[in-house]
C-alpha cells in the first residue's frame, strides 16, 4: 500500500512539472510536514541527487522507480532532521545566516586556489552544483553548531584519551606493514549504457554500503548486486605491502580497524569496498606525529554521537507527518 502511495505521489508531481510552462501551475508534491513546514517532493529528489552526486533528472527516475520504501524514507528523513536543527537553532538564536554560508565556499575555494569557474567545474566532476554545495556546507556548520551549544563537554578530548586511543589503534597507523584484504568491485558499466551508466554505479555502491549495515558479506553483496550490476566481483587477498595497493584503499584501510569495512570510494573505473581482514608488520610513527589527527577523530566521532542523540531529543518533542 505504501508504495502504491509512494508511487501516485511520485506521479502527479511528474505530470505536473510536465506541463506546460506558458499557462500551468507547477504544483510540488508534499511528502512531508514538520510542524507547519512542508518538505516537497523536488527537495527530496535534490537531496538525493545530492546525495549520490547523478543529475537531478536521474534522481527523480530512481525515487520513482525504487520499490524499497525505506531508500525513499532516507532522504526523506535526511530533511527532516534538516529543518528540525535549523529551527532549533534560530530558536536558540544560532541561527547561520546566509553570509557565513558564503564566506565559508570563497575560503574553500581561496584554499584550494580555484577561480569561481574552476572551483564549479570541480564540483560537477563529483555531481554537485553551487547550490547543492552551499547545501552541504550549511548542514555542516549547523551541526557543529548545536554539538557546540548543547553537548561542547561531551565532545571535549583530553591528551590523556588520545594516549589510548593511540594505543588501541596503533596498528590501523603502521607504516610499511602489510594488509589481507577482501575487496568488493563495482565496475563502471560499458560506454554504451550512456549518461546513466555513472548514475547505474553510484546507486549499486549506496546499495552496497546499505547491505553491509545490515550484516552482509561483501560475497552476498557482489551476488545481489550481480543481476543489476553485471561484473560485481570480490576479491580476496594475500599479504600484500600497503605501499603497493591503489592510494584510494590506503587511504580507506588507514581509517579502518582489522575487521572493519569501509563505505563506497570512487575511481576512474569503479566503485570498491575493502574489508581489512588482517595486518602485520611495519613501523608505529611517534605519537607526537599523529596525536593532532587522533584528537580530531576522537572529537567527530563523538561528534557524530552527540548529534544523533540530539536529534532523538529533537524528534520527540516535534509533529512529524510523513506522507507517505
Amino acid at each position: 500500500m505504501r508504495n502504491a502511495r509512494i508511487a501516485a505521489i511520485l506521479f502527479c508531481f511528474c505530470l505536473a512539472a510536465a506541463a506546460s510552462s506558458g499557462w500551468a501551475r507547477v504544483v510540488d508534491g508534499v511528502v512531508a510536514v514538520v510542524g507547519e513546514e512542508p518538505i516537497t517532493f523536488s527537495e527530496v529528489r535534490d537531496a538525493a541527487a545530492e546525495g549520490l552526486g547523478i543529475p537531478v533528472g536521474d534522481a527523480d527516475l530512481y525515487l520513482r522507480e525504487e520499490k524499497d520504501t525505506r531508500r525513499v524514507l532516507h532522504w526523506i528523513e535526511t530533511l527532516v532532521e534538516s529543518v528540525l536543527l535549523r529551527r532549533e537553532l534560530t530558536k536558540m538564536g544560532q541561527a547561520i545566516p546566509e553570509l557565513d554560508i558564503t564566506r565559508a565556499v570563497e575560503s574553500v575555494r581561496k584554499t584550494n586556489n580555484l577561480s569561481d569557474a574552476e572551483f564549479a567545474e570541480a564540483l560537477a566532476r563529483e555531481g554537485i552544483t553551487m547550490e547543492g554545495y552551499r547545501r552541504k556546507l550549511r548542514w555542516q556548520m549547523e551541526r557543529g553548531a548545536i554539538v557546540r551549544a548543547k553537548k561542547l563537554k561531551e565532545v571535549t578530548v583530553t591528551d590523556e584519551e588520545v594516549k589510548i586511543y593511540y594505543r588501541e589503534n596503533a596498528e590501523r597507523f603502521r607504516e610499511g606493514g602489510e594488509v589481507r584484504l577482501m575487496t568488493l568491485y563495482l565496475p563502471l558499466p560499458p560506454e554504451e549504457a550512456g549518461a546513466e551508466r555513472v548514475v547505474r554505479l553510484r546507486i549499486a555502491a549506496q546499495q552496497a554500503s546499505e547491505y553491509v549495515r545490515s550484516g552482509r558479506t561483501l560475497p552476498d553483496v557482489a551476488e545481489l548486486l550481480s543481476k543489476t550490476l553485471p561484473g560485481a566481483s570480490v576479491h580476496s587477498s594475500d599479504f600484500v605491502k600497503t605501499a603497493d595497493l591503489l592510494p584510494e584503499i590506503r587511504k580507506e584501510i588507514r581509517r579502518l580497524r582489522t575487521g572493519d569495512t569501509s563505505p563506497p570510494f570512487y575511481t576512474e573505473n569503479g566503485a570498491y569496498l575493502v574489508h581489512v581482514k588482517e595486518r602485520q608488520g611495519g613501523t608505529l610513527p611517534e605519537f607526537a606525529a599523529l596525536k593532532d589527527t587522533l584528537a580530531e577523530e576522537i572529537a567527530d566521532r563523538r561528534s557524530e554521537k552527540a548529534y544523533a542523540d540530539i536529534l532523538a531529543e529533537l524528534k520527540k518533542s516535534a509533529s512529524i507527518d510523513i506522507r507517505l
